[in-house]
């Protein structure tokens, strides 16, 4: 059956109103699932977690910081005794007096730093007319050796022992005996029968007792 002219009119308008409402679908359609980048960014707080790096802390320095002065090595008037009880292994020798080595020892004996096979000073006592200073092996005092020096006199060095009973450090050479007396650095000479006594004006002992007490 063919249609009639006013039919046709009608059936075009039907057409054009269908087509725009799948246009307008279309491009809400489009509105809600186009390109991301086209969107305006969030303003809220993101749930994504983010990766901070936070920065390697500061490296300090291990290395020590030098001290003012290094320990003394020799005994002088502006060096202070250790009369706080901090164990020492040696006293010092006085300054300008240096420890001989075995050679030495073997050829010409100690001095009054000591040194050699007995590199440990004991004690030391300064009297009116001789210095002296005992020796010893090691900080035992088990064995040592007795060495003295009269002013202007050479170094006497001799096999030392200890008298419990007097409290006092004892060598003999040539008939002649040397004792200090260890309490007060006292300095005794046994000789031809007859005994002279010289006062101590500075003494120290390895067990951190001195005149200054």
């Amino acid at each position: 059956m063919s249609q009639t002219a006013s039919q046709r009119p009608k059936q075009v308008l039907v057409a054009v109103f269908a087509l725009a409402v799948i246009a307008v679908v279309a491009f809400a359609f489009w509105r809600l699932t186009g390109d991301d980048s086209t969107r305006p960014l969030a303003t809220g707080t993101s749930t994504s977690s983010t990766l901070t790096t936070t920065p390697a802390p500061t490296r300090t320095s291990t290395s020590a910081t030098p001290g003012p002065t290094g320990s003394p090595t020799c005994e002088g008037p502006d060096t202070l005794f250790n009369v706080e009880g901090v164990e020492k292994q040696s006293l010092l020798p006085d300054c300008g007096v240096k420890p001989v080595t075995r050679e030495q020892e073997k050829k010409s004996g100690l001095t009054l730093a000591c040194g050699g096979s007995y590199p440990v000073i004991l004690y030391k006592t300064t009297t009116s007319d001789a210095k002296t200073s005992i020796c010893g092996t090691t900080s035992s005092g088990e064995k040592f050796r007795f060495v003295t020096q009269p002013t202007g006199g050479e170094v006497i060095d001799m096999p030392g022992s200890y008298e419990p009973q007097l409290d006092e450090f004892v060598g003999r050479k040539n008939g002649t005996t040397y004792s200090v007396q260890a309490y007060d650095g006292t300095l005794k000479v046994h000789k031809n029968g007859s005994v002279t006594q010289q006062k101590s004006s500075e003494w120290i002992s390895l067990d951190n007792e001195s005149d200054y007490d």
